[in-house]
């Protein structure tokens, strides 16, 4: 306060170490400031940039200079408290193109309520974060721990070795997960660690094949649905199951979150687009005056590019997004169907999907996958398991695929592996 930081101003900080973050965004909290975490080492052009789109006043320096002044920083943030960014993370957005989402403190203690009565998350609980904190998966979990006042273990990234070894060692109750980050797990062997009691999963879809060697290891999976958005999830399974007919569903991502609306239809009828509304809604995405509401609908809706439905015991299904549609050969093709065919293939332990430009048939599919079936193998196995349009024409095997720091896949390193490889 005495530099001149004051309620309702932003400050931009590294995310790691993660504990100097958690500290600082813990701070910040008690005065009404917010916090704009960005990954250690990004660019200090691309950090000014994004600095200046959402108006931030504040960029904190933990190496030498401490708190410095990116704007005029002088001035209050004309703002009403109930208005206040507490928490900006950037985004890809539902659009696919960078946004900086805005979360108000309201509606963090919404979502971490919510969470944790779902979760169990006690003060006995201890919970482990290995997701960067600069993404809503992380930061999440920061404000689940607080306000339950549970023990939190806390990594600058995410190494397999490592994590295992604190699972264990620790009496770990909670973690969460993306599915590369458990099949890193899994690879390593071994049951899963007695303490723990929910794994969750979610960032993107968990295959049925991934899902049961984790299930046959005794890790107690739990999915998740949810985007930074809507301040992490929103719906929730709970001990991952067979269903009646003997076979588990992973698109099922659960129940939803109390107080959290969808609006999808049944599932007897083709997936929609979703809209979502609810406490645990984001104010909107970031401007230089950090007014709320841009990117909600009228009545406080949200529109992601996710379609699903709603089972009629109300459980949400998601079947991909909008804009993994592609038309090949006159035939609306989803790549998320696509790769989770593919992923059922034995002897296939992650694939990602590419769709490039084709003169003929609109677009060519390249499946880029690790495992140890070769890739003349896999084409015959996908030309009996796949209709014509939805089979890919090519195929790269990697050692294993590139990830982002989140954990995810990483798309356009993915991509870019394939237009290099001329497939």
């Amino acid at each position: 306060m005495e530099c001149g930081l004051r309620p309702g101003q932003v400050v931009m900080a590294p995310d790691s170490p993660a504990l100097d973050l958690t500290l600082t965004i813990l701070a910040l909290g008690r005065i009404g400031a917010g916090v704009f975490p960005y990954r250690s080492g990004l660019d200090p052009a691309e950090r000014l940039a994004l600095a200046e789109l959402a108006g931030v006043e504040w960029l904190w320096n933990p190496d030498s200079t401490g708190l410095v002044p990116l704007l005029d920083a002088t001035q209050t943030t004309d703002v009403s408290p109930e208005a206040r960014a507490a928490l900006l993370i950037k985004t890809s957005g539902s659009s696919g193109h960078p946004q900086i989402v805005m979360h108000g403190y309201a509606g963090l203690r919404a979502s971490a309520s919510r969470v944790n009565a779902r979760l169990g998350v006690t003060a006995e609980s201890i919970w482990l974060c290995c997701l960067r904190l600069s993404h809503i998966g992380g930061a999440a979990i920061l404000y689940r721990a607080a306000l339950a006042g549970a023990r939190l273990r806390l990594h600058d990234g995410f190494d397999a070795p490592t994590v295992r070894r604190e699972l264990e060692a620790h009496g770990v109750t909670h973690v969460s997960l993306v599915p590369p980050m458990l099949a890193r797990l899994l690879d390593l062997g071994g049951r899963a660690p007695l303490s723990l009691r929910v794994v969750q999963v979610g960032g993107q879809a968990l295959s049925r094949p991934l899902a049961e060697r984790a299930l046959a290891a005794g890790w107690p999976i739990q999915l998740t649905y949810g985007m930074t958005e809507t301040g992490s999830q929103i719906a929730t399974t709970g001990a991952l199951a067979a269903e009646d007919g003997g076979e588990l569903d992973t698109s099922l991502v659960g129940t939803l979150l109390p107080d959290v609306d969808v609006e999808a239809p049944e599932c007897d009828a083709s997936p929609e687009r979703l809209r979502i509304r609810g406490p645990v809604l984001m104010l909107g995405y970031a401007n230089p005056e950090r007014r709320s509401g841009q990117g909600l609908e009228k009545g406080g809706w949200f529109e992601p590019a996710d379609l699903g439905c709603l089972t009629d015991d109300r459980r949400l299904r998601i079947s991909g997004r909008a804009d993994d549609i592609r038309v090949i050969g006159g035939t609306n093709v989803s790549l998320t169907k696509v790769a989770q065919v593919v992923q059922e293939a034995p002897g296939v332990s992650e694939v990602q999907i590419v769709a490039g430009p084709d003169p003929v048939w609109g677009h060519r599919l390249t499946a880029v996958y690790a495992g140890t079936r070769d890739e003349t193998e896999l084409a015959d196995w996908c030309q009996t398991h796949l209709s014509g349009p939805e089979c890919p024409r090519a195929f790269l095997r990697l050692e294993r695929l590139p990830l982002l720091d989140s954990g995810k896949y990483d798309r356009a390193r993915i991509a870019a592996l394939v237009q290099s490889s001329g497939c």
